[in-house]
């Protein structure tokens, strides 16, 4: 590896060794390059804004036909996003462990799945105890992401957490060329906003170079965020208006091989000056040609990609039913509040009065079991005042209304079964479960794409737990007790004990960081992507019991706990640890009659040794001793040869 390379490698922030010119020139090309990014995404992300403000419900006032007219907005987007959240939240996280260890390769020893199983136990520790931020944002991304469709999860290693963070992150905070082609090879940038301490915190530690940075000012696409949500601007003062930065992964040629190699660059966004160049790779990512040369660098991925449905019009964006319910929810309603103006105008008519009645000036206004008295006869208010000819609420836009409902409610996969409706008391339930089947369909796709993205972060977790695990912290966690040096023998030989750690070293029995090496291991999600409701999860546990029913060589052990598991039962381990059935009265008289005879035996010896011990009385102490060795020997090996056990003996023992 050029000696250049290494220096990149090994370097906090490589942006010290490079002029200012240098800095300048990367600075305003990739800011350029930024730019282009933000601006190609444009439209997709004022859409989403729209959707996103429409399934808040977001009141706004309207102006047409007159001033502060009906402006309701049907939930149908919130109903839609709602139910999404609520299955897809209990099925990503199934009970106390929601991340699986999956054995690669033969496991003869059962070594590997011992692996898993530790592994399985920590990282399911780390997601829902050691990172509070993760069930969080992951509640959170269950609704957003069935709106607009896209939202990221970016995992990394924090020095001021000391520990691995994977926070998620609004499409809006992402910029990526709406063009792109491949997500894994695209330029990503992340939008920070850091407020002065921040800033001055990292420059200081000498993670940012100590700049002189102009005053930050509002940034413009969080004002045109707030305006297309219908918020208000909270900031105060230019005090309190945070800096924004743009944390880059790109590819720049720094070393002047004539490949780009892959950084992650930090750049204030209002001075486009360069604070930060590290690399986003290491030498284990650097692939050699036959000559030496780098044929391919791959980059460290910090950012996971979760999408509802796939963009038509792109390969890195995402749609959710925003855009595919938007439309028809706008429709809705229009139609609502059309049906409202005309029962308000049917309500409270007004028409048109002529100037030969003689009616008081100014509005007249009637309350229930009310007259006024005017100077006019009968027959010229007739003929003076015409009031409009308006007609009642049309009974077609109600019908068209629902059509639409009913339509979009098919979309969203929210019928009235899948509310939680009863379909009616003579609907058998295997009809029931097919037509809550069938409207899984959709809702089954998206929750497969999440599966996988979410596989995707555990794998980052996973490699993360490689580089920075406390090793001390993973065993007290996952309570190792497969090699225990309490248990080595007294007196064992330094050479054997080495022995003994270096056999169980290689057969994974010492839970180390090791465990999170890349070969024959991988990590999934343990919930069941084609899984999704309780009485889902229920029928197919039960499905197992009845297989075991009928004969098939099932582990008993294993479908009793997945079935209590379906069912949310408490306390799975207390109910599965059954202490073993008192022995039957056959077990118990056969254990008698072996007492029994053991005895007999016994006896017998010690009747000998007793007869020989008279007759060689006058025998040394050391002989006697031999009598006596011998003697435990013959009781030892009767013991063994009739039941195995040494109770005869400790009796034999005590009757000595």
């Amino acid at each position: 590896m050029a000696s250049k390379l290494e220096k990149i490698l090994a370097s906090v922030n490589y942006a010290e060794e490079l002029s200012e010119d240098v800095l300048m020139e990367i600075g305003n090309k990739l800011s350029e390059a930024i730019t282009g990014d933000i601006d190609s995404r444009r439209p997709w992300l004022e859409r989403n804004y729209e959707w996103l403000k429409m399934a808040s419900q977001v009141r706004e006032a309207k102006s047409f036909p007159w001033p502060n007219a009906s402006n309701i907005k049907y939930p149908l987007l919130t109903l839609v996003a709602l139910q999404f959240h609520a299955r897809a939240l209990q099925g990503l996280i199934p009970g106390d462990k929601p991340i699986k260890g999956k054995v690669v390769g033969y496991d003869e020893t059962s070594s590997k799945l011992s692996r898993a199983n530790r592994v399985s136990t920590y990282m399911s520790y780390q997601v829902l105890d050691a990172m509070p931020e993760w069930v969080d944002d992951l509640d959170r991304m269950m609704f957003v992401l069935p709106i607009v469709g896209l939202c990221y999860k970016k995992t990394y290693f924090s020095p001021s957490y000391n520990r691995i963070r994977s926070v998620m992150l609004l499409p809006d905070e992402v910029v990526v060329n709406y063009q792109a082609r491949d997500f894994d090879r695209a330029r990503i940038t992340h939008i920070l906003h850091m407020d002065e301490n921040e800033v001055v915190e990292n420059q200081r530690a000498g993670i940012f170079l100590d700049l002189e940075l102009p005053k930050p000012t509002q940034d413009d696409s969080l004002r045109e965020r707030d305006e297309l949500l219908g918020l208000v601007d909270g900031s105060t003062g230019i005090a309190d208006i945070p800096r924004t930065l743009y944390e880059t992964h790109a590819t720049w040629d720094l070393d002047g091989d004539g490949y780009k190699e892959p950084y992650i660059i930090t750049i204030d966004c209002e001075s486009k000056k360069v604070l930060r160049i590290v690399a986003a790779f290491d030498e284990n990512n650097i692939t050699f040609n036959e000559k030496g040369k780098i044929q391919r660098i791959q980059a460290e991925s910090y950012f996971t990609q979760f999408i509802f449905f796939p963009d038509p019009t792109s390969s890195v964006y995402g749609i959710g039913f925003g855009a595919l319910l938007g439309p028809t929810n706008e429709a809705v309603n229009t139609l609502l509040n059309q049906l409202i103006d005309a029962g308000t105008i049917s309500n409270t008519a007004g028409g048109l009065i002529g100037r030969g009645a003689k009616l008081p000036g100014g509005a007249l206004r009637f309350k229930p079991n009310e007259w006024h008295q005017v100077n006019v006869t009968g027959d010229d208010i007739r003929k003076s005042v015409f009031p409009w000819p308006v007609r009642e609420p049309n009974g077609v836009l109600l019908t068209l209304a629902q059509f639409l409902l009913d339509s979009g409610m098919r979309v969203g996969s929210v019928t009235d079964t899948m509310v939680g409706d009863n379909p009616g008391q003579n609907q058998p339930a295997t009809t029931t479960m097919a037509v809550l089947e069938q409207g899984m369909v959709v809702f089954r796709s998206v929750y497969s794409r999440i599966h996988r993205a979410l596989a995707s972060e555990y794998r980052k977790i996973y490699k993360l737990n490689y580089l920075y695990l406390d090793e001390e912290k993973y065993r007290e966690i996952v309570d190792d007790t497969s090699f225990d040096i309490n248990q080595i023998p007294p007196n064992t030989p330094p050479e054997q004990i080495q022995q003994m750690f270096e056999q169980a070293y290689k057969e994974n029995m010492i839970a180390t960081r090791d465990d999170f090496s890349p070969e024959g291991m991988d990590v999934l999600p343990a919930s069941d992507p084609t899984v999704i409701t309780d009485a889902q999860k229920l029928m197919k546990a039960r499905s197992l019991l009845e297989k075991l029913q009928m004969g098939l060589p099932l582990n008993v052990s294993v479908v009793t706990r997945q079935v209590l598991q379906a069912e949310q039962q408490e306390d799975i381990e207390q109910l599965m640890n059954v202490p073993p059935p008192p022995p039957s009265i056959e077990e118990r008289e056969f254990d008698l009659k072996t007492q029994e005879f053991l005895a007999e035996r016994v006896n017998d010896y010690f009747q000998n040794i007793k007869t020989v011990a008279e007759t060689e009385a006058l025998e040394t102490g050391t002989q006697m001793d031999a009598y006596v060795t011998l003697t435990d020997a013959i009781i030892d090996k009767e013991s063994k040869a009739t039941n195995g056990t040494s109770q005869p003996n400790a009796q034999a023992q005590q009757a000595g």
